[in-house]
């Protein structure tokens, strides 16, 4: 069959139905598997690629999970199609804790742009809505809120706000405020509800626990015994996913972890004074990050304090920022893939305006570990920097004090 023969075939070094989601996806995202087109059989599947049905029917179930597909009972799986009542949809990405667009962290503003580019080719337009004007965060985003109701917007991709527990209650007024509009809300990596709890509506999220569990787990094969951990103290789906995966790490491996080496702290808390005391107290030999900014501002203070960054103590975070790649020690960090991310929720944003499935969902889309410098010795011999240069260290200062400024 001419569509097996172009899928091509796997390797042992990913996992298979990884490598099967990702060589499907990629055809219908070029257009070579167009909408309504049929997909080879499960068997089918498993004689071309040699793989078991459990491998196949996975791969199958996270393009379906993403709405790429559709499995039709007793006549097959088909690439999904899309009807003209999908089409002129007024959508909008409310993030309430930027002011303006250029305001947007980099894996926000990734996301805006690829959600904006599928609006776009859908006949469809997509609003970023950030702060209105007020004089609270409560009365900001409320005001925003209600600005969106009167513009009879379809769906909102909403952002919600990192709050402390006491404020989280802000996001759900937000979405209240949205559904007894009449507007759908898809949300965006994180719920409005603390963890364990689950709200009704539809989530796209990254694997953020997974992504934890092999972060601590590359740190760990490479040789750490005490990984630091630090995070931020407001409410966070995806901070604790991270933390929860770093915990599952050290158990997968029999290890404890000490209290001391987890932290909880505001970006304006990273200060030299704080990376000294936990270098002096905690004594870590590798420190995660919950994101790649907070990683290159402590390895600032780092290199300061004439602390090696990948062979004294090793760093890593989270985003794959492009900070992240260009430091003077390129960091190690787990990439967020947006393309993949975005599709998903334009389409379960889709399945509920046009009523195709109002159901709620906890899509998740896999991450990648990508080894850098900060954590691994033979990708510093491979670039060449075995010690940073007083001159880089005062460049990499500069360049981070700006970008907090």
């Amino acid at each position: 069959m001419e569509t097996l023969a172009s899928l091509g075939a796997i390797s042992p070094g990913k996992p298979r139905s990884r490598q099967i989601y990702e060589s499907i996806r990629a055809r219908i995202d070029s257009g070579e598997l167009r909408p309504g087109a049929k997909l080879p059989t499960e068997l089918q599947l498993m004689q071309h690629f040699a793989v078991s049905r459990t491998t196949v029917s996975r791969a199958l179930r996270d393009l379906e999970l993403q709405g790429l597909i559709r499995r039709r009972r007793g006549s097959g799986t088909y690439v999904r199609e899309l009807t003209s009542a999908t089409e002129h949809l007024d959508l909008a990405f409310f993030v309430p804790w930027v002011e303006t667009g250029s305001g947007l962290p980099h894996v926000e503003g990734l996301i805006h742009q690829r959600l904006a580019d599928l609006a776009s080719r859908r006949q469809s337009t997509l609003l970023l809505k950030c702060l209105a004007d007020g004089s609270s965060l409560a009365e900001r985003a409320l005001h925003a809120a209600r600005s969106l109701a009167e513009l009879r917007i379809d769906g909102v991709f909403y952002y919600p706000a990192e709050l402390p527990g006491d404020q989280m209650q802000l996001n759900r007024k937000v979405v209240d405020l949205l559904v007894a509009a009449g507007i759908r809300v898809v949300l965006i990596d994180r719920d409005i509800l603390s963890f364990p709890g689950r709200s009704e509506f539809t989530r796209i999220g990254y694997d953020n626990r997974r992504g934890g569990v092999m972060l601590t787990e590359h740190l760990i094969q490479m040789g750490c015994q005490r990984i630091a951990f630090v995070g931020i103290p407001e409410v966070s789906t995806a901070v604790a996913d991270r933390l929860a995966g770093y915990y599952e790490a050290h158990r997968m491996r029999g290890l404890d972890v000490d209290r001391q080496l987890v932290h909880m702290v505001d970006e304006v808390d990273i200060t030299r004074e704080f990376c000294e005391t936990l270098i002096r107290r905690v004594k870590p030999d590798a420190i995660i990050c919950k994101m790649d900014r907070f990683a290159a501002l402590i390895g600032r203070h780092l290199m300061a304090m004439e602390i090696r960054v990948g062979q004294d103590i090793k760093l890593a975070g989270f985003d794959d920022d492009p900070i992240a790649e260009l430091l003077p020690v390129p960091l190690t960090t787990i990439r967020l893939p947006v393309q993949s991310f975005a599709q998903a929720a334009y389409e379960a944003m889709l399945d509920n305006v046009t009523g195709t499935d109002t159901n709620p969902r906890q899509i998740v889309i896999d991450a990648e570990l990508i080894v850098r410098g900060s954590t691994d010795p033979d990708a510093i011999e491979h670039s060449g920097i075995a010690d940073t240069p007083t001159a880089n260290r005062v460049e990499w200062a500069e360049r981070i004090e700006g970008k907090a400024s």
